[in-house]
């Protein structure tokens, strides 16, 4: 009988195995990027929102943006694992007509399957965790003043668009500080935008 050691390396083994055979760590840093990037921006807007109408209650901003961040993660996990089973059941199918098999039970199958289920999950949980970092202030609103809680997570929201940019600079290979500000833009380009709602009569 194999150790837990021996099976812990034994997985080990069998992830990167199937990394290389479908791509998958490439994907993870697209959708990672992608979709924590839209769940700061979203947040940011829900925060912007609430400002101008005034919302002074600490839990209504929480139970909104929790919301809000569920409903990301579920959309995030549902379009990803949906998506990309589809693309790479075909891939498979594509694959069986070419070499004139049934691949069903093959590593490359089960690396298909593998890959499928790891991106979703990655797909649902970056905008959650992006999205629910600038909610933290909002918990201690029994303590702190709810302006307070506003201009920290608005603050958090920005760092996470930074770091986004950085993880996106170091990846290309381009200055690091002009892709972190990048994102940054984006997210006032949110905020400014948000704000206009404020003329609404």
């Amino acid at each position: 009988m194999r150790s837990i050691k021996e099976k812990f390396h034994s997985l080990i083994k069998r992830i990167k195995e199937y990394n290389k055979i479908a791509n998958i760590s490439k994907i993870i840093r697209r959708y990672f990027a992608i979709n924590g990037f839209d769940g700061a921006i979203t947040i940011i807007g829900a925060l912007v929102g609430s400002y101008i109408i005034g919302i002074d209650d600490y839990k209504h901003v929480v139970i909104t943006g929790s919301a809000i961040c569920i409903s990301l993660g579920v959309s995030g996990v549902w379009s990803a694992y949906s998506s990309e089973s589809a693309e790479r059941k075909k891939e498979i199918r594509d694959l069986e007509e070419s070499v004139l098999r049934n691949l069903e039970e093959t590593v490359i199958a089960k690396a298909q399957k593998f890959a499928a289920g790891v991106l979703a999950v990655v797909n649902g949980l970056s905008p959650v965790l992006t999205g629910f970092i600038p909610l933290i202030p909002f918990l201690f609103g029994r303590i702190l003043p709810i302006y307070i809680c506003y201009y920290a997570g608005f603050a958090l929201a920005f760092l996470i668009l930074f770091g986004i940019g950085l993880f996106l600079g170091k990846i290309s290979r381009s200055n690091l500080i002009i892709s972190g500000m990048k994102m940054v833009t984006a997210g006032i380009c949110c905020v400014i935008l948000s704000l206009l709602l404020s003329l609404i009569e």
